[in-house]
């Protein structure tokens, strides 16, 4: 009997609880309106490479929203941290995580 737990797909996020302009929102979606997530993608488009697309939303709490342009998994994930600042959002850091990144050099 063979095992391939290598091979085993990541299991799929639930179901989000707000879907916004066809983008999974997931986290406290009701600590931030509507409105502000646009506003918020918004301001990560001017800031990314044209055509980098967004795949899902994390709200952190009601001043830090986390917009993932991989799909989420625990592989690869690239995601951009904006905070609201002073009534804007800004774009902080850009992180990326994962097990794929964990591959030794030779």
């Amino acid at each position: 009997m063979f095992i391939l737990a290598g091979c085993a797909q990541p299991s799929p996020l639930p179901p989000p609880p707000l879907v916004l302009d066809g983008i999974p929102v997931y986290g406290r979606v009701y600590d931030v309106p509507k409105s502000q997530i646009r506003v918020a993608i918004a301001e990560d488009q001017r800031l990314s490479p044209a055509g980098h697309k967004v795949y899902s939303i994390e709200v952190a709490n009601r001043s830090e929203l986390h917009i993932y342009h991989t799909e989420r998994n625990k592989r690869l994930e690239e995601y951009n941290v904006l905070r609201r600042v002073h009534g804007r959002w800004e774009v902080g850091e850009r992180m990326i995580s994962g097990s794929a990144l964990l591959v030794p050099t030779q």
